[in-house]
């Protein structure tokens, strides 16, 4: 079903009304001294204020009320964490023991079919996947007969809902409005057959609003010069920003192999629009970078920074780039040992973020692939970068096997799952084999040389086109495989996937039940907010309780790119323990530079094993 919408709603979804903390110093305009409590923000023109400028990118931390807006300066050490855990400094506490995971290497199982090969997904609710594919003769079908390339997946049921796309989702980019609507943009040209039919994509936006009740459906407009980017955007990554806002980078004016100059889409946009600019008049902003990281450039990668810069990885490039500005404010050093973004795809993920350690963002690569031949062996490197140190440089490790087109997903207890992909070859159709079917965890946390670790093997092959996210209740949601040009079942390497595996980690096996959430919860919280959070831990007689609260955003997951993904520690204090249950002053994050607003879920830990996911916005 195509449906045309007002624009308006999403232009006044995007704004937020931010709140701020850090320490105070002196501002340029307010007698060199920190700014009053009703004006917090020092603007990045030396004036105090608290509207959204004021208190926007290039505000002077230092020199705000509470230590708004903190500046987050590379390579300068911060002498006042924010918000720092409470617990850091403490000395370490009695020896606990600590509950033995029954199958240690975890468990795969095949629960349901996805009706069409699922290139992109999106957990849009706690219960429903958005899965999507490219216009192909899959065996879903819609009213009319012809095949679907899109459906919606209940987890609870292992069961689709067929939906109907006007426009050609191939190879697209997806991101969150703070009020959790879905905006998926780009996509390929027009197709007709027999059996299925499409119109082109390469501009299109297209909008998901989440229900549970079976009733949402594709709301687009093509016609409409509102519901369409500046320029064809094929392999194109899209970021949700600090202030809502969706960062539209990079991709291809057309279907191809790789990217090179006379098709490179070199420029950036936001969506929504500009108010007051009328959609034919938005311009596009050149990067250079796009350019300089040509030819293996597409989907790369984006992270916003604590001081609202943002990280751009392509190729075996990276950059911090300001947005206000429209300049690029640093290199950093080339990642050694080759490419590892389209099609020599890696597997790239930014480590979850820790208040004790003052939110230092660490960005880790794996894999890639050394040439763009069939015969090219995968990369066996990765690389891991502190953006926090003075200056950063990339530490090498070495995953157990060479892989690529893996996908790394943050578990519920903060360690990277790195699963599917290849060990010969590169992205693209019939270009890989040497199935990677053992997926390794990486612990951030463990000593350099010590970080990895093999797990159980699947026996399905999750060649080009898969994908894997984290689900609410812990598991991992593995689907997807799909490198050949067209639906086929025989007479190729393999075959195109419709089997969806749920992987069981470690965490999840153990004989200590798991705690459970038993407060309510806002369906929307704001930055810094405090919570009254009572869980029940279950077992006290056999484990000391040991909490950790998470919060975390699953985002847009295409070809090995995880786009908006990312996890966060949150501060929290006991207050009150009864029996089994125990309250926590839980502490939203600071502010929407650390985790920006949108759809997330929160999960307690205990001893390592999580309860269910609770669905919130964040806003």
């Amino acid at each position: 079903m195509v449906i045309a919408h007002k624009i308006g709603l999403l232009l006044a979804a995007s704004m937020l009304s931010m709140s701020w903390v850090a320490d105070a110093a002196g501002c340029r305009f307010n007698h060199n001294v920190a700014c009053p409590m009703e004006t917090p923000c020092c603007s990045v023109t030396g004036h105090c204020g608290n509207s959204l400028f004021a208190c926007g990118t290039g505000c002077d931390a230092s020199a705000s009320f509470n230590g708004a807006c903190r500046q987050y300066n590379y390579g300068v050490p911060d002498m006042n964490p924010i918000n720092a855990d409470p617990n850091h400094n403490k000395g370490p506490g009695p020896i606990k023991a600590k509950p033995v995971p029954r199958l240690p290497k975890g468990s795969f199982k095949v629960v349901g079919l996805t009706g069409v090969a699922a290139q992109h997904i999106a957990l849009v609710t706690p219960k429903k996947m958005l899965i999507i594919d490219k216009a192909e003769n899959n065996p879903a079908k819609l009213p009319n007969g012809m095949a679907a390339h899109t459906v919606e997946y209940d987890l609870e049921t292992n069961k689709y809902r067929v939906l109907d796309v006007a426009t050609n989702t191939f190879c697209s980019g997806g991101g969150f409005l703070p009020n959790g609507t879905l905006i998926s943009a780009g996509g390929a040209e027009s197709r007709s057959a027999r059996t299925f039919a499409t119109g082109t994509g390469f501009e299109s936006l297209r909008m998901w609003e989440p229900c549970e009740d079976e009733s949402c459906q594709w709301i687009e407009n093509p016609a409409d010069p509102a519901w369409q980017m500046t320029g064809n955007r094929w392999y194109v990554s899209i970021t949700t920003l600090p202030n809502g806002s969706l960062f539209v980078l990079g991709g291809s004016n057309e279907s191809l192999a790789i990217n090179r100059f006379a098709t490179n889409n070199p420029t950036w946009e936001l969506y929504p629009k500009p108010k007051g600019v009328a959609p034919l008049d938005y311009k596009p902003v050149f990067l250079q970078f796009m350019v300089d990281a040509l030819p293996n450039n597409l989907y790369p990668n984006v992270y916003p920074l604590p001081d609202g810069n943002l990280y751009i990885f392509a190729n075996q490039k990276s950059m911090i780039y300001n947005l206000e500005t429209q300049k690029e404010i640093k290199r950093l050093p080339d990642l050694p040992g080759g490419p590892r973004t389209y099609p020599l795809t890696g597997s790239h993920v930014l480590l979850p973020l820790d208040p004790a350690k003052n939110y230092e963002h660490e960005v880790l690569v794996c894999g890639g692939s050394e040439a763009m031949s069939t015969r090219a062996k995968a990369l066996q490197s990765c690389g891991r970068i502190n953006l926090h140190a003075a200056d950063p440089q990339w530490e090498m490790d070495q995953m157990p096997t060479p892989r690529l087109m893996s996908d790394a997903v943050i578990m519920a207890d903060g360690k990277i799952l790195l699963l599917n992909g290849a060990q010969i070859g590169y992205a693209g159709f019939l270009r890989a084999s040497n199935p990677i079917y053992t997926p390794i965890v990486y612990d951030p946390d463990a000593p350099l040389g010590k970080r990895f670790t093999e797990w159980v093997p699947s026996n399905i092959a999750r060649m080009y086109h898969s994908v894997a996210t984290l689900l609410p209740d812990g598991t991992i949601f593995v689907a997807g495989s799909n490198q050949n040009s067209e639906v086929r079942y025989e007479d190729v390497p393999f075959p195109t996937e419709y089997r969806v595996e749920i992987f069981t980690p470690p965490y999840l096996t153990t004989d200590l039940e798991r705690p459970e959430i038993v407060s309510e919860i806002p369906e929307i919280v704001t930055y810094n907010q405090k919570l009254d959070i009572v869980v029940d831990v279950k077992d006290t007689d056999n484990y000391a309780p040991d909490i950790t609260f998470m919060l975390g955003r699953r985002g847009f997951v295409t070809h090995s790119t995880h786009m908006s993904q990312r996890m966060l520690r949150l501060v929290s204090t006991k207050n009150h323990e009864e029996g089994t249950k125990i309250t926590f002053s839980v502490t939203m994050p600071p502010n929407a530079n650390l985790l920006p607003p949108g759809p997330h879920y929160i999960h307690v830990l205990n001893n390592g094993v999580p309860s269910k996911a609770i669905h919130l916005l964040v806003n």
